[in-house]
């Protein structure tokens, strides 16, 4: 059993518990077995491995995307709803056909709807102007974008996988950043196989390395 000590929760806090899990692939077998992890806001949470290891696994099941093999995760002190969860994959793309301009309204009015932009976007589009086709971003501009409207919106659970793949130096900064502001307030959990910033290596780090995580030091994968 893997344990990585965290501070106990407390009725009504904000927190995430995983007890017991366990995640298996049909032909490989479990990808993780009996992991117990507890955590919570104040900082950013870090699953890391190579490609192939289970980060993305573990990822949909912290955010009730897909069911565990064995154990369960226990989500508790949010509003309690799917809306109140924020999940980001690389696959997910924006339409093609609209422009930079139309994506900004039809996200101001998403927001509007939700409660609002917890901040105001600082990751945006990059360079490209308003009139830009969003299917003629670069892969870097769209995930910006993406990742910049999702971010905007009010959740107590947030889950990214991979979000720096693609991203400028000067991108990855300001997502880091945005991360370190969002943690005050909210639970999240990125994963990645690019290293952990290092302004952002205090929070608790889960190695994937074979079906028995361990607990890694910011050291160790801070990049």
């Amino acid at each position: 059993m893997v344990q990585l000590p965290d501070v106990v929760a407390l009725p009504g806090v904000l927190r995430l518990r995983v007890e017991r899990l366990g995640i298996r692939r049909r032909r490989r077998g479990w990808l993780i077995r009996d992991l117990e992890w507890e955590h919570g806001p104040g900082t950013v949470g870090w699953v890391v491995g190579e490609n192939g290891s289970g980060k993305s696994s573990l990822l949909r099941v912290l955010a009730g995307l897909a069911r565990p093999a064995a154990g369960r995760v226990l989500r508790t002190g949010g509003r309690g709803d799917a809306n109140d969860r924020l999940y980001y994959a690389p696959e997910m793309r924006l339409p093609g056909r609209a422009t930079v301009a139309d994506w900004a309204r039809l996200s101001d009015a998403l927001l509007c709807a939700t409660g609002g932009a917890v901040y105001e976007g600082r990751l945006g589009a990059g360079h490209a102007k308003p009139e830009h086709p969003l299917g003629r971003l670069s892969t870097g501009e769209a995930k910006r974008l993406l990742l910049d409207t999702l971010l905007r919106r009010p959740a107590s659970f947030i889950f990214l996988d991979e979000p720096y793949e693609h991203l400028s130096p000067e991108a990855k900064s300001d997502l880091t950043a945005i991360l370190l502001d969002r943690a005050e307030q909210s639970v999240i959990v990125v994963a990645t196989n690019q290293g952990v910033p290092r302004e952002a290596a205090d929070g608790p780090v889960l190695r994937l390395d074979g079906a028995r995580p361990t607990a890694a030091s910011a050291v160790e994968v801070a990049r």
